[in-house]
């Protein structure tokens, strides 16, 4: 999930796209911008950039039309509003890595 100010984003099962709504660009976020995939064979979560034309950051590194591992801690952000998310991972999906389960 992403922790903010306000609240956790929880992550779908398997893959959780990252994109503006109604294909309106909101602060540089992109209709289809990013997605966030949970790997079962090594349990890992990888971040796909969809070459958005505003960024996809890791730990303020940008990433553009490519796929990082991500790990918990790491400070992801999407498009030019600056807004920010720490990834963190549940104690359930620490303990089983079971997708579906509260990232």
């Amino acid at each position: 999930a992403f922790p903010k100010r306000s609240g956790c984003f929880q992550l779908k099962s398997h893959t959780t796209t990252i994109g503006s709504r109604r294909g309106a660009e909101a602060a540089g976020v992109a209709d289809r911008h990013a997605a966030l995939e949970f790997s079962a064979s090594d349990s890992s979560i990888i971040l796909q950039d969809f070459n958005s034309p505003h960024g996809t950051f890791v730990n303020s590194c940008q990433v553009q039309n490519a796929a990082v591992r991500v790990r918990p801690g790491d400070i992801l952000s999407f498009g030019t509003a600056g807004a920010s998310f720490e990834l963190v991972l549940d104690g359930a999906a620490q303990v089983g890595g079971m997708p579906g389960e509260r990232w």
